[in-house]
């Protein structure tokens, strides 16, 4: 009877603990997040928790306390429901401390699925410990001490004299050291929780471990040569100047991979670049290698294996052993991936080219970097929006940029869109946000889904630098689609002479210790702190040391593969200061004999608080305290955001400040406004080459929403805005133009407000929307004015200070005293008409007054009974004194050549064979107006055409033509064109 009974009471309390205790199949209601550290000091500590699956959502933060903490450390409980995890499949997390460029547990991001977890009275719990990367979900995790709870080696490195030193959690008794696994040294501890270890004799091509004996366990760890690699003896062993990656010829495929402290390495071919789809987006199943080839170290560090045979659009890996332990990762060289960038991809790049693709050139239009004009624009945003009118396929897609043809029609009234409006606009440079393969967004899912809504993301978390973004492309699963289609899109943006730049992000990679570059050579490519974690300059979560001269050669390398091989026109360096100055300058010398007027320009600052040494920082870090004037340590061909002449002319990009347009100005705001203008060479840069002017960019409200979120009333918007980049278009420097500008781009809020961070945000927020250059069709028009103002007259391009010293003043104006109105004047040489611009702010009756005897005709004023603008024969005519009576007004001033029609002095003409003939000779060029004509080859007889291209004092163009008889022979030979 007791047996029965027992039997009886086992089988209710299985069935009790079955309920109670499931892995999570049902719905919890609760997530517990446990984090330990071996102090007890919680304060600051916090979690950043997303779902990344069903699909990613943003993250929200919750802080640690010191109130709440068990035997596993501090807990936080989340409520599913209320915080909207009810359908969360996956999450990710972050264990940080304080904000982004704080401390970060190493690992990275990380992610636990709840079919993982163990669900106990309707919780799911996930563990957490100190300086390890695994994640416990359920008891039995617990029990295996995943993570481990027990005394451990919190790091351990090498330090630059070769000792070990070693951070551990509680006082330990002894240690061994082993070589590769064989011990070569043994020894007792003192106490302390940081102990040294002297004595060695090291080989940095070998793996060194160290043993430590607590008071009832053990620890083991792999010793960090962190800070070995800035030696000479590293650089020195392991520098290697040769090409890397897949290497590819019809005939042979040679793979190279600089692996310098790996034990093995081998490649892994596949033939489909996922492992579940095949090159056409099809169910497939591939999980293994086709063949598996070992490679065979060369030199510093550099394995290679030769594989014969066409390997064209062939899949590869690495398989890469570090400290005993075998990771498969893609290549860093990349030149093209499957979907999400699983496997790299063996590129025949000739079979990607376009039809005409070798005739498609860099356009012919800029001379000097300050002839640039740069819209900003992001991949889909040019084309999601319904107004677009485009191919429906083509949507968001590199092919929306290559289309040309497409309008809004509302009322009557018709607009170009997409890519003709650019070319309608006049810029003649778009730089395209991120294009390179980044993460967050599900490539798979995307091909696959139509609805999906994770489709947005400016892209600004790396995985592989030279290979483009398989969510661009119409198919992502076959590598060389993306090449192709961007080609195109190249190829477009040349046919209407508009260049393309590329924002590059070399600073940190879209992982940390996920990345392959730190996989591959644990801890080289990044820099990292005294506790070996990933310092976070970036505020992304690491940085990288292009210091190091296999980082260097990495940004080279890429940057000039990608001008080469897409024939693109410059490079924006996202969070610049994280790179040093030999690196920038590199790269300038390097793109100098590719095609000098290839442009280079980045943020001068950084993320967060980084550890590049500030003397060689190139911009402002805090390890130079902020210094701008790293910016003139730099090639001038190498540019900076200008950010003191941003504030100053709106006020800080987000909040209620204003500046120059919003009249919030003081001393020292009006004193940035003006040297910014004259090319901030009292401010950070050697000559205005390196100035870039803007008043808005990507980040940070749109310039519409920053007005009106300061305060300037909704019927005075349009006024401001065009002031501000009227004062953009006309300093010395490089303008810089965020797209959509021109019809008051806005990124408002469901719930009222505006985004001053769509990063993320759906394509509803960031989509150039064409119906609203229809509403503000006059504010595009002024820009179009403003824009061929610039670049008609040189004065408005100089490029160096000797020059602007001697043409441009400031002048006085009524309003000085207030600091909301500035005048200067452009003196013309030569041909060229003097130029007077008067930048009027919030402020009415601004008059300035010139005794230099000449008249001059306004070209621009503020929307009333005269007209915003007029590029073609002017508004009217001033001398001696000019008002401007409204407030918010740039009136620009051209002083009046001759307004005499261009003419011929003869229809024909007859020119002595083999005699010097000037085409122009034959032409009466009005004063203030230049010209062209066409050179004639007074060699070979015959009847020749010359064509004449006169442009007059206000840019308008015209065209004539006549006759040369080039005499002393029988033939006749015609010709055409412009030389």
């Amino acid at each position: 009877m007791k047996k029965i009974i027992l039997f009886l009471l086992t089988v209710m309390l299985t069935s009790v603990l079955a309920l109670s205790i499931t892995y999570a199949s049902e719905r919890p209601n609760t997530l517990v997040v446990h984090y330990f550290r071996y102090d007890g000091n919680y304060t600051g500590y916090n979690m950043w928790l997303w779902q990344n699956e069903p699909t990613g959502l943003g993250g929200k933060q919750f802080n640690f306390t010191n109130t709440n903490v068990d035997e596993h450390g501090a807990y936080y409980e989340v409520d599913l429901e209320a915080e909207g995890y009810n359908e969360t499949t996956k999450w990710g997390i972050i264990i940080k401390q304080g904000a982004w460029d704080g401390y970060r547990e190493p690992g990275g991001d990380r992610f636990f699925k709840l079919s993982d977890a163990e669900l106990i009275n309707g919780k799911i719990h996930a563990y957490f410990v100190q300086a390890d990367t695994r994640i416990g979900l359920s008891n039995a995790d617990l029990a295996n001490n995943i993570p481990d709870y027990r005394p451990n080696i919190l790091f351990v490195a090498f330090n630059a004299q070769r000792n070990i030193v070693v951070d551990l959690t509680h006082t330990a008794t002894s240690y061994k050291v082993y070589e590769n696994d064989v011990q070569v040294k043994s020894g007792n501890f003192t106490t302390g929780l940081r102990q040294t270890i002297t004595d060695l004799n090291i080989d940095l091509t070998k793996t060194y471990d160290l043993e430590v004996t607590f008071a009832d366990s053990t620890a083991r760890k792999t010793v960090s040569l962190q800070n070995l690699y800035d030696t000479p003896e590293f650089e020195n062993a392991f520098t290697y100047d040769g090409e890397l990656g897949a290497i590819y010829t019809k005939a042979e495929t040679t793979f190279r991979l600089w692996a310098p402290v790996s034990q093995a390495v081998s490649v892994n071919i596949y033939n489909q670049g996922h492992p579940q789809y095949n090159r056409l987006g099809q169910a497939s199943e591939e999980a293994n290698p086709a063949s598996t080839h070992v490679m065979t170290p060369i030199e510093n560090g550099v394995w290679e294996v030769k594989l014969s045979g066409d390997f064209a659009s062939k899949y590869y890996t690495f398989d890469v052993t570090n400290n005993n332990v075998t990771n498969e990762v893609t290549d860093p060289y990349s030149y093209s991936t499957g979907a999400n960038g699983l496997r790299s991809m063996v590129v025949d790049f000739d079979s990607t080219d376009p039809l005409y693709w070798d005739f498609s050139t860099r356009p012919n239009t800029i001379q000097t970097f300050t002839d640039y004009i740069i819209w900003e624009l992001h991949v889909r945003d040019l084309t999601t929006h319904s107004s677009w009118n485009g191919t429906e396929s083509s949507r968001g897609k590199f092919l929306g940029l290559a289309e040309s043809g497409t309008t809004y029609s509302a009322n009557g009234t018709t607009v170009t869109t997409g890519l003709d409006h650019i070319e309608e606009l006049g810029v003649n440079a778009v730089h395209l946000l991120p294009i390179f393969d980044f993460g967050y967004i599900d490539e798979v899912e995307v091909f696959k889904n139509p609805n999906t809504e994770n489709v947005f993301n400016w892209g600004y978390m790396p995985y592989h630098f030279n290979t483009l973004e398989g969510s661009y492309s119409t198919n992502p699963f076959d590598g060389n689609v993306r090449i192709y289609e961007f080609k195109q899109a190249v190829q477009a943006f040349h046919q209407k002479d508009i260049r393309v730049i590329m924002d590059v992000v070399y600073n940190h990679t879209g992982e940390s210790e996920g990345s392959n570059f730190h996989k591959i050579v644990p801890g080289y490519f990044h820099r990292l702190n005294a506790n070996g974690g990933f310092q976070n300059g970036s505020g992304t979560g690491n940085e990288t040391a292009s210091e190091r001269s296999m980082v260097r050669k990495f940004m080279v390398d890429s940057t000039v593969f990608l001008a080469e091989e897409y024939k693109l026109s410059g490079f924006r360096f996202d969070l610049m200061s994280l790179h040093d100055i030999e690196t920038m300058n590199a790269i300038r010398e390097a793109l100098n004999k590719i095609d000098p007027t290839i442009i280079l320009y980045g943020e001068p600052w950084a993320g967060g608080d980084t550890l590049i040494d500030g003397d060689i920082a190139a911009g402002m870090t805090n390890t130079n305290g902020w210094d701008r004037t790293q910016v003139r340590k730099m090639d001038s061909g190498v540019g900076a955001f200008n950010d003191l002449y941003r504030n100053a002319l709106k006020g800080t990009p987000d909040g209620a400040e204003g500046g120059f347009v919003q009249g919030a100005m003081d001393f020292n705001k009006m004193q940035d406004l003006r040297k910014g203008i004259k090319g901030a060479t009292d401010q950070f840069t050697n000559s205005p080459l390196q100035n870039i002017v803007y008043g808005e960019a990507h980040d940070n409200l749109t310039l519409h929403d920053k007005l009106r979120s300061s305060g300037v009333p909704i019927n005075e918007v349009k006024h401001a805005q065009v002031q501000s980049n009227a004062i953009v278009l006309t300093s010395m420097g490089i303008p810089f133009l965020h797209a959509g500008t021109e019809f008051l781009r806005s990124k408002p809020l469901q719930n009222g407000g505006y985004d001053h961070n769509s990063y993320e945000s759906p394509d509803s927020v960031n989509q150039l929307r064409w119906d609203r250059k229809l509403e503000y069709n006059d504010v595009f028009e002024y820009h179009k004015a403003l824009i061929h103002i610039r670049k008609t007259y040189q004065g408005l391009r100089m490029d160096n200070m000797t020059e602007i010293n001697a043409r441009f003043n400031f002048v006085q104006t009524s309003q000085d005293h207030t600091d909301k109105s500035l005048a200067y004047t452009i003196d013309g040489v030569g041909n060229q008409p003097k130029l007077l611009i008067i930048h009027a702010g919030r402020v009415t009756g601004t008059s300035v007054t010139l005794n230099d005897g000449k008249t001059y005709m306004m070209v621009t004023s503020r929307a009333g009974s005269q007209g915003l603008y007029d590029v073609s024969k002017g508004l009217v005519t001033r001398s001696g004194k000019f008002d401007v009576l409204t407030q918010s007004t740039t009136s620009i001033f051209v002083e009046v050549k001759s307004t005499d029609l261009p003419t011929l002095k003869s229809e024909v003409v007859t020119v002595a064979l083999n005699k010097a003939f000037d085409s122009l000779s034959n032409v009466n060029v009005p004063t203030g107006a230049t010209a062209y004509a066409t050179a004639i080859d007074t060699s070979i007889p015959g009847f020749k055409v010359v064509t004449v291209s006169i442009t007059d004092f206000l840019g308008n163009q015209s065209n004539l033509y006549y006759v040369a008889n080039v005499s002393g022979g029988m033939f006749t030979n015609v010709l055409g064109g412009l030389s």
